[in-house]
């Protein structure tokens, strides 16, 4: 081919190729979507930099992605949080990914969508129901949508449940229960990090539960009304039980209290000092990149700070339009991760019992996270139908949801509605807030009413 023929392809080439810009180089902003879109991913995973372009990185720690950048050998630009509009001006994204705390999602949505941009944002969508009401109307004035990253309706066995329901092998669905643990390293892990503060991020009914609120919306096709809640500080913050304390009922100083404390004993011995502030999630082990900014090293943090003051225990309620309920409980420090499920409906129930290895970084093992469904017809006999994991994080759903995001949705993910929107995305949101507010009230919360939608309004 001639030089100059070839130079026009390579131009036209890299213009037609979508161009992102990621707002928070959050390990989830890393594994699932700069390292797939810079053709870097080592995981067994796709690679997505023929068709798209990763154009910039917006975010407050400039050390954290010069060190991501010189460790990756890439160019990316990167911008502080002030500079937004340069950073729309000088690198024309034409969508933006959302993967900083959850709690500053709501800015950068609402300004990606006002500058003409496309928007994928990470779950939760935002924090609360006035947040919503933002972003949708933003949606509403711009004329462009916002998907909302809920992976986990991408796991194979979620997405065989998913079947069993749509096709109506279990009839019209009556109740459901939920229990979702967290084991004793993930479960405290947010107690040291952002996610420990309402402001940053709605409380654990919002930053975890919108996985499971989101399940449970998606597997029934229905839509939360009211929801009834108890819960509480039970293990965390500075009356934690789990808290080690001297002969007269006292806490220990910060390096014996890590010492003695039987989290620290068991996850961190070994790994890092207890008189330091340096506790890790264990996940970045490919680049151990400084997170300085948000953690500043000579700051004290620990699962037993006094300023905790989330829930990390939960039993709630919920009553779905169909009439149709939900038992749930959560858990944040318990013996095993994963959960136990149950649907009843007026052809028999379904089982599954689900275990877990919480690792973003696509390094889980698939046999660890698969599962076996139990079919028990109404009157009689007994079914099992064992699904295989995929390779990927969350059970292969890390991988599935980004072929849809960055090549286009599938026939089975049509069929199955397993991409999210923003209502979708509000209404996980809408059920954890409601969970927290009614657990501070110690009553019922209506959905509607949370949302401004009330008939008449």
């Amino acid at each position: 081919m001639d030089r100059d023929l070839q130079r026009d392809a390579e131009t036209t080439s890299m213009k037609s190729k979508h161009r992102y810009a990621i707002c928070g180089l959050s390990l989830r902003g890393i594994y699932q979507y700069a390292l797939p879109l810079l053709g870097l991913n080592r995981s067994g995973g796709p690679n997505f930099n023929d068709r798209a372009e990763l154009v910039a990185v917006l975010d407050p720690d400039r050390a954290r992605v010069a060190e991501f950048t010189r460790q990756t050998q890439t160019n990316l630009p990167w911008y502080a949080p002030g500079a937004f509009a340069r950073m729309i001006r000088e690198t024309q994204p034409d969508t933006l990914i959302v993967t900083g705390p959850d709690g500053i999602h709501c800015r950068h949505i609402v300004a990606g969508l006002d500058a003409g941009c496309g928007v994928i944002t990470e779950k939760p969508m935002v924090i609360d129901a006035k947040q919503i009401r933002r972003v949708q109307a933003a949606e509403m004035r711009n004329g462009r949508k916002v998907q909302v990253a809920h992976n986990y309706r991408y796991a194979p066995l979620h997405k065989a449940l998913k079947r069993m329901i749509q096709t109506g092998k279990l009839g019209r669905i009556v109740s459901t229960e939920f229990t979702y643990n967290l084991d004793t390293w993930h479960g405290s892990s947010y107690f040291y990090r952002w996610n420990r503060a309402r402001t940053m991020s709605g409380g654990l009914s919002i930053s975890k539960g919108c996985h499971h609120f989101d399940l449970m919306n998606w597997w029934l096709d229905d839509l939360p009304e009211e929801v009834f809640a108890f819960g509480g500080l039970n293990y965390f913050g500075k009356e934690g039980a789990l808290r080690p304390r001297d002969a007269k009922g006292r806490p220990y100083s910060s390096a014996e209290e890590k010492r003695r404390c039987p989290v620290f004993r068991k996850h961190y011995t070994g790994k890092y000092d207890p008189a330091g502030n340096a506790i890790g999630t264990g996940w970045d082990t490919r680049f151990g990149l400084p997170y300085n900014t948000l953690y500043p090293p000579g700051e004290r943090r620990y699962i037993y700070d006094d300023e905790i003051a989330i829930e990390d225990s939960y039993s709630v309620a919920v009553r779905y339009r169909s009439g149709a309920t939900m038992s749930y409980a959560c858990n944040f420090c318990t013996p095993w991760e994963g959960y136990i499920l149950g649907f009843n409906g007026t052809k028999g129930r379904v089982e599954a019992v689900h275990r877990s290895d919480p690792d973003p970084t696509g390094k889980t093992n698939p046999a660890e996270d698969g599962g076996t469904i139990t079919f028990y017809p109404l009157f009689g006999g007994r079914q099992e139908i064992k699904v295989e994991a995929a390779a990927g994080g969350h059970g292969g759903a890390d991988f599935a949801i980004q072929n849809d995001l960055f090549i286009g949705e599938s026939r089975e993910s049509h069929q199955l509605e397993l991409l999210a929107d923003s209502e979708a995305g509000a209404y996980a949101v809408a059920t954890g807030e409601a969970v927290w507010r009614s657990v501070r009230s110690g009553r019922p919360i209506n959905i509607a009413r949370l949302l401004g939608r009330e008939k008449g309004k």
